[in-house]
């Protein structure tokens, strides 16, 4: 400890040797410089970089949630460099060894060993998740962390250690990258919508079943989310005076639930004259 102290000591003896106020006022003000100059190349790299990937999404006709996710990476990884650049630059204008620095990481690192494992288990995840295409920016996802979902809801950024989800309540949940368990993606394959209609036992199944398909056939062209008209499955369930009959419809990606909810309404408007 005494020897890790000494380092430090000797790291930041330049300081003390500093003469005058203005000096150190010209320093400071060095300092608010670098950091201002900093912002404002993030900023203009990271408009660049959106608008690079952006031609090359249009020249190559490329999966734009890709695109997303892949900005979100390289903007991610621009912004630590600057930052590493503009941190040495300054511990150098103060005479400060950079080499020094690092070395006394590394002695100092030996007590932080355990937290930076998690750091390093979070990138590594990070990159397995956008380089497998497990995910992308814009996907709906649910997360289970042992058998437990501890997020569900729309992909808005990756980065190198946490993933911000939007959950369906509007919160902003996020994740470390390596606490990531099991992931499932609804907006890879098209989605199912699933519904359960109940039907009096009075009711002529026959005439229902034609009064749904009949509406059905309209609902593909009336709503964009529809890859195939929903059909009538037939009768799923019998439920003391009533019989469930099950309609199902492929939709778009990561719009099951949608559709499910399109067809209910569709069918309480259209069919029913009274519920049941």
């Amino acid at each position: 400890m005494d020897q890790v102290m000494s380092i430090i000591s000797s790291l930041f003896e330049p300081l003390t040797k500093i003469e005058t106020y203005e000096s150190v006022a010209t320093k400071l003000a060095m300092i608010i410089i670098y950091i201002i100059v900093a912002l404002i190349v993030i900023k203009i790299l990271d408009k660049m970089i959106a608008q690079g990937f952006k031609i090359q999404n249009k020249s190559k006709k490329g999966n734009k949630k890709r695109s997303k996710t892949l900005i979100s990476l390289v903007q991610n990884v621009v912004k630590y460099i600057v930052w590493f650049i503009v941190v040495t630059t300054i511990l150098s204008k103060f005479g400060i060894s950079v080499e020094g620095v690092i070395a006394s990481a590394g002695v100092v690192g030996l007590a932080v060993g355990f937290g930076a494992q998690t750091i390093v288990k979070d990138v590594i995840t990070g990159f397995f998740i956008i380089f497998e295409n497990q995910f992308d920016v814009g996907d709906y996802v649910k997360i289970n962390n042992g058998g437990t979902t501890v997020a569900e809801g729309t992909v808005k950024s990756i980065g190198l250690r946490s993933t911000r989800i939007n959950t369906i309540s509007g919160e902003l949940t996020i994740l470390p990258n390596s606490s990531m368990g099991e992931i499932t993606n609804y907006s890879i394959t098209n989605g199912t919508a699933i519904v359960k209609i109940p039907v009096s036992v009075d009711e002529n199944i026959d005439n229902v079943e034609k009064k749904l398909n009949k509406l059905f056939t309209s609902l593909r062209s009336k709503y964009y989310l529809f890859v195939s008209d929903p059909v009538v499955i037939g009768i799923d369930a019998f439920e003391d005076t009533r019989v469930i009959l099950r309609v199902s419809a492929e939709t778009i990606p990561g719009e099951g639930f949608s559709g499910a909810r399109i067809i209910r309404k569709e069918v309480q408007k259209n069919v029913f004259t009274r519920r049941y």
